[in-house]
């Protein structure tokens, strides 16, 4: 029977530690502090009761009068705030042009005319900007034709220049080079 009745003093003392009391108190410069760990030695504080308060709503209510359920709502609204600014920097970083990569000198004089696309491609690598110029006629009667397209690379810092590359047909027609800055 002792041992009951010590159990149950052990459990009332445990759920008293578990109940966290918050302390309300000014300091000396007008700042209105909360807390849950008592206040400097010579302020006077006032204990909230952060469960209830006095004409709380029913439970099922979607009223929300406690320093509790207030936090957990702000707590929400900070992660769905979160969510959403991941969400809008991916999208920009998806929407963002690639960097500008250039074309090397030593690739430059690499690049013939002739080469096929795929050859263009394995030497130089993918350009900084592609265009399609249509197709170009091959008889006077307008029949039949080649595809046109420019690949452009880009100034850098490292390599001043703007490399052009005409391909026709797939193959490289005319490589243009010139310096920007």
């Amino acid at each position: 029977m002792t041992e009951t009745r010590l159990l149950l003093f052990f459990f009332l003392l445990c759920s008293a530690a578990a109940h966290a009391q918050v302390y309300r108190w000014v300091d000396a410069k007008g700042t209105v502090h909360y807390s849950d760990s008592a206040p400097p030695a010579g302020v006077s504080a006032t204990t909230l009761d952060i469960d209830t308060k006095p004409g709380a709503p029913a439970p099922d209510s979607k009223d929300c009068y406690t320093v509790r359920c207030q936090g957990e709502r702000m707590e929400e609204r900070i992660r769905r705030r979160d969510e959403a600014d991941a969400r809008v920097a991916a999208e920009r970083a998806a929407d963002a042009p690639k960097p500008v990569r250039g074309l090397e000198f030593r690739k430059y004089i690499s690049i013939q005319r002739g080469m096929s696309e795929g050859e263009l491609l394995s030497v130089a690598g993918e350009p900084d900007f592609i265009a399609d110029q249509g197709t170009t006629p091959v008889s006077r009667r307008g029949r039949g034709g080649f595809e046109v397209r420019t690949w452009t690379y880009l100034p850098t810092s490292a390599d001043p220049f703007t490399t052009t590359v005409t391909l026709v047909g797939g193959r490289v027609g005319e490589v243009e080079r010139v310096r920007k800055f």
